[in-house]
């Protein structure tokens, strides 16, 4: 059992929604070494929380399903927060566990290793309205859900709103960006892209055990790398898919779409590309800075 961490600033802002609620951060007691991965929906979070959770546990063979073993600290999903609490608190050592909400929403603890991934917003887009028509149970009146080019329309113009921070729009996902990387907040972020993650896993494996402090062996980096492969996730989605194995999808396996970039190629007319780099230059006006949104390094 490792030291509680100690908090050094608190949050600024509360974010809530149908499943973000900010009075479940109190189920999660830090400790030092914890890791917290901090990503919008849909940008690689089940995939570097098994990453992770693999590396601190120094192995592939994880001893509970990734949901129970690593819970999205700050949702709703049924389980008493109590439950959580317990179950955290049995695990020794650090911990690995995820939010979706930006770091102005959760306070800053000294010895605890936040992580924050990001992917292109077209690529989010159109990942998370596959993640929409694979709910058993449809989110009825998610504008983005509807005919390609209304979805589309509602997730560029859409706001970001902290009292509905589970609508997901272009907005919220870079309002995410700006307070978790542009903001300064967290000095000690590790940042990371979908894009480079996929472009080189080996080497995204290494960078997350180097950004978590383990020194792991190459053995166990290639063990990694093999077991939270797209193929391999898929095939045991019930393990990592958030509330996998409960019904709540009409596929597990559906979770893990297609692990693939540049989604929106051949979807999006000219005018609607335009749109959405007219809106972004808006949100992120750095260049630079929507130019690591977007692509990573690469």
């Amino acid at each position: 059992m490792t030291a509680a961490a100690t908090v050094t600033a608190p949050p600024r802002h509360r974010y809530k929604g149908e499943i973000t609620d900010p009075d479940r951060w109190a189920t999660w007691v830090p400790r030092q070494g914890d890791i917290l991965v901090c990503t919008p929906p849909k940008c690689g979070t089940t995939w570097t929380q098994t990453i992770l959770a693999m590396l601190v546990h120094g192995g592939v063979d994880l001893p509970e399903k990734l949901p129970f073993l690593s819970p999205w600290i700050d949702a709703d999903l049924g389980v008493p927060g109590e439950e959580v609490t317990a179950a955290l608190a049995r695990q020794k050592g650090r911990r690995v566990v995820k939010t979706h909400t930006p770091a102005d929403g959760f306070p800053i603890w000294d010895g605890v290793t936040v992580v924050a991934v990001y992917r292109h917003p077209l690529d989010a887009f159109f990942s998370l309205r596959k993640h929409l028509d694979n709910k058993r149970e449809p989110d009825e009146g998610n504008p983005i859900a509807g005919p390609l080019s209304e979805g589309l329309r509602a997730y560029l113009d859409g706001p970001a709103d902290r009292d509905d921070f589970d609508r997901d729009t272009l907005a919220a996902l870079t309002l995410h960006y700006t307070e978790t990387v542009l903001s300064g907040r967290l000095a000690g972020v590790k940042l990371f892209h979908y894009a480079d993650m996929m472009r080189d896993p080996r080497k995204a494996v290494a960078d997350l055990a180097a950004a978590a402090g383990i020194a792991a062996e190459q053995r166990q980096i290639d063990a990694v790398v093999e077991a939270t492969s797209f193929g391999a996730m898929k095939a045991k989605a019930a393990d990592y898919a958030p509330v996998g194995g409960t019904g709540f999808w009409k596929s597990d396996a559906a979770f893990f779409d297609s692990a693939s970039s540049r989604k929106w190629e051949g979807q999006l007319s000219a005018e609607e590309v335009a749109h959405y780099d007219a809106r972004l230059a808006a949100l992120v006006p750095d260049e630079a800075a929507r130019c690591w949104l977007e692509n990573g390094s690469g």
